[in-house]
């Protein structure tokens, strides 16, 4: 919501004919083993209609700073495509295709997808307004974001409280502003504004040091950090806090209960194999002990398609979890390239660390 000014969120009975004729449908898939799934992918008619394509079209939000009349949330490209490619795997298998359709904002991807334009959108904000009569559906949270500060590498502030009485740089008339005129009202702080029209100027005046510290969503902070890297002296610091909730989350139409339950068990998958210690390098290694053992992990059996329970009632095949593993890595391996550590935004994970390590990240159970 950097530069935001408003916020926004059955299987059928058909004739056997019409069952044989998915069905068929269903077997043109890449590879082997995916066509030869339970007869259940019949039932849904989105992955009867990708597997016929051959390809998954996902949308993808870019929405461009100033310009955006919505949730502007920074770049995610990459992270976006990774869940695009994850669930276009499972479905379609190794060698998968995924046609990436970029939208300018939130509302014209919602209704790209509620126009068939693509079966997913990879990530939106699951909020009341975006989840409420726009016939959407959404995953599980797959990035929390929020309103955060960024300061000069030479500011003395180390956390958001010691901004009292210093100038807060955004954007005029977004939510931005209304989170953080919020926040340091609730935290009884001296709340001194300075806004812009346009994004440029904004960043200019940080940049010289006439800003306290600039206000906007962690994800589009972290981007612009690296765009001012090479005009600072000292890289510029995130501060810790999070004074907002955006969560994002995959979306698709809530049409389609069993498509909706694949994009959802994907995203689940992801952060399961995180909590499992399963990786883009072990992943194999991983289910073949579990074939092995005597027993062994029940929630790692049935993860990785051992016990030949993940695959049936979505449609899918029991090694589903290993390919999108192998082609993705897990949820910590994604983060970590796309905005982590190896990414050039390293963005704190904070949120989005599993709960074990004091993040809000906890798969539903394999079972």
């Amino acid at each position: 919501m950097f530069y935001s000014k408003h916020n926004f969120r059955c299987f059928a009975v058909r004739p056997l004919a019409a069952c044989l004729s998915l069905a068929m449908l269903a077997t043109i898939a890449p590879d082997a083993a995916v066509a030869a799934a339970s007869t259940a992918a019949s039932t849904s008619s989105t992955l009867a209609r990708v597997r016929a394509a051959g390809v998954l079209h996902c949308g993808m939000d870019e929405e461009q700073a100033e310009y955006s009349t919505l949730d502007d949330q920074g770049n995610r490209a990459a992270f976006d495509a990774d869940l695009c490619r994850a669930v276009a795997v499972a479905v379609l298998g190794k060698n998968a295709q995924v046609k990436i359709v970029s939208y300018p904002d939130d509302r014209t991807a919602i209704k790209g997808l509620n126009g068939g334009e693509v079966e997913m959108v990879a990530t939106l904000t699951d909020d009341f307004s975006h989840a409420v009569g726009t016939h959407l559906q959404f995953t599980r949270p797959v990035l929390w974001n929020g309103v955060g500060f960024l300061v000069l590498g030479g500011s003395p502030a180390t956390r958001a409280r010691q901004l009292s009485g210093k100038k807060i740089c955004f954007l005029a008339e977004t939510t931005v502003e209304e989170s953080v005129r919020a926040w340091f009202a609730r935290e009884h702080l001296d709340f001194v504004p300075f806004p812009f029209q346009e994004e440029g100027e904004m960043q200019a005046a940080f940049a010289t040091g006439n800003c306290g510290a600039l206000a906007g969503d962690r994800t589009r902070l972290a981007e612009t950090r690296v765009t001012l890297a090479s005009r600072l002296a000292k890289p510029a610091r995130l501060l810790p806090e999070c004074i907002s909730k955006d969560p994002l989350a995959a979306a698709v139409r809530d049409d389609d209960p069993q498509w909706a339950a694949i994009a959802n068990w994907v995203t689940e998958a992801l952060v399961q194999a995180e909590e499992s210690g399963v990786t883009r390098a072990n992943v194999q290694d991983k289910r073949t002990r579990a074939a092995q053992a005597n027993g062994g992990d029940p929630a790692l059996r049935f993860l990785l398609g051992v016990s030949h329970e993940v695959g049936g009632t979505l449609g899918l095949d029991d090694d589903w979890v290993v390919r999108v593993i192998e082609a993705t890595g897990n949820y910590g391996e994604i983060y970590e390239r796309d905005l982590g550590g190896a990414s050039p935004m390293k963005l704190p994970r904070g949120e989005n660390n599993l709960r074990e390590h004091g993040g809000s990240m906890m798969a539903l159970p394999f079972k």
